[in-house]
């Protein structure tokens, strides 16, 4: 990971030792608390150049009134609440820590989408908090900045991901939107009372695993983010190309 951050940033002017050591300090410090990879990419038609910095990000949203209507309210206390893990991306320019990073939940299952009026995240799945907003090149943190945000979106009660039609709306206050299963993480029971195996989930978003990747022959990923990474995200080896394991 050291290796692609110090060439993405070679090209920078700004970027002097004592920059690129607080990069790599920064960096490394969000991948190893949230488990997140990197790797570098192009950015959209544009094709830029950017730093990518990728992974699941945790929520705990607390079950609605009409989840609960037919408990006692004993069990409404013990209810567990929702947890999901929300695919993100963070993009670094090469003018990083000057420009804020660019960070955006995605929506790459097919049938998702991003809801349209989310307080924290706009149509295109950018997500903006007060972090960014006063964002400081040498006392910001991309650690705090997703810190807060898992923060705020649980907080605010909502999925800013949704199918079909559905999406959030002022009279859903509360409520969670209706999202895939795919975006829960293996911390509730299923409808047979068994844990959800992490062992047969996507490493990056837990969706379940469907693609080996060659010649490492790692199976660790979805489709979906499969098609997103150059390197393994275990073994860092470079991907040849992606085969679909269907069972």
């Amino acid at each position: 990971m050291n290796e692609i951050i110090t060439r993405f940033f070679s090209c920078s002017p700004h970027c002097k030792p004592e920059v690129l050591g607080r990069i790599l300090r920064d960096v490394e410090n969000l991948c190893n608390t949230f488990h997140f990879y990197c790797r570098d990419a192009t950015w959209g038609v544009t094709q830029q150049e950017k730093l990518c910095i990728y992974g699941g990000l945790p929520i705990i949203i607390k079950k609605s009134n009409s989840d609960q209507a037919f408990l006692t309210p004993d069990s409404r206390e013990k209810a567990p609440p929702h947890r999901y893990v929300l695919p993100l991306q963070i993009w670094l320019t090469h003018l990083y820590p000057i420009e804020p990073p660019l960070v955006f939940l995605l929506s790459a299952e097919q049938g998702c989408r991003i809801a349209s009026n989310h307080k924290h995240v706009d149509a295109t799945g950018r997500c903006h908090t007060p972090e960014l907003a006063a964002w400081h090149p040498v006392s910001s943190s991309l650690c705090d900045v997703v810190k807060k945000l898992g923060q705020l979106l649980s907080a605010e009660g909502l999925i800013p991901l949704c199918f079909g039609e559905e999406g959030v709306s002022s009279s859903s206050k509360g409520h969670a939107t209706t999202v895939p299963q795919r975006l829960c993480h293996g911390l509730e029971n299923d409808d047979d009372g068994k844990q959800t195996d992490e062992h047969e989930r996507c490493v990056v978003c837990f969706s379940h695993k469907e693609t080996v990747l060659v010649p490492c022959g790692h199976y660790c990923l979805c489709d979906a983010c499969a098609t997103n990474v150059t390197h393994c995200p275990l073994c860092r080896g470079s991907v040849k190309f992606r085969q679909r394991v269907f069972s």
